[in-house]
């Protein structure tokens, strides 16, 4: 298991970032001991889960969102190892029933970006923010697809040289039925 140490570089973002950039890991490189390419976060963590390594630490045993934030893994209780020694994939598992729809969806302020959900789920879901993030996704595109919320502003990105690129949290605003 030594060849498939996982390792994360982090690299300076922009000042303002979303919550979902932060934990998906968007302006990090990661790397592992035997030489896979690792694109994303999602990347390594398929990678870490198929050689019995963690899926949320990457088999590191501590999670950092940030580089100076650390905590204990929840997923692995700081073992790093999944317990087994086959190959496994990664899943997501999360009970969601359409009054937790409803429920989630009345604590919503009435303009909200993807933190606001995470903020809002993180209290009612187990499972890591892997767990809370494909949820809160699934979560706002259900209520799109319900007419319940619309895109209110998109994500900025300016390109260019000399600009300072900013990246936002995109919003949603409820809509109200008559």
């Amino acid at each position: 298991m030594d060849e498939h140490v996982i390792t994360i570089r982090w690299v300076d973002a922009p000042d303002e970032i979303a919550f979902h950039d932060f934990a998906q890991g968007t302006y990090n490189t990661f790397a592992c001991g035997c030489g896979v390419p690792l694109a994303d976060r999602e990347a390594a963590a398929r990678h870490a889960a198929e050689h019995g390594q963690c899926p949320m630490c990457l088999g590191a045993g501590t999670i950092s969102i940030t580089p100076h934030d650390t905590a204990g893994c929840d997923g692995c209780g700081g073992s790093g190892s999944t317990g087994g020694t086959e190959p496994r994939t990664v899943t997501v598992e999360a009970r969601v029933t359409e009054s937790f729809v409803r429920e989630v969806a009345e604590l919503l302020p009435d303009e909200f970006g993807l933190t606001d959900v995470v903020a809002v789920l993180e209290g009612r879901l187990r499972g890591g923010v892997e767990t809370v993030l494909s949820v809160a996704a699934g979560l706002i595109r259900y209520l799109e697809v319900q007419g319940r919320i619309v895109l209110c502003r998109a994500p900025d990105y300016l390109p260019g040289e000399g600009v300072r690129q900013r990246y936002d949290d995109p919003r949603w605003i409820r809509v109200r039925r008559m």
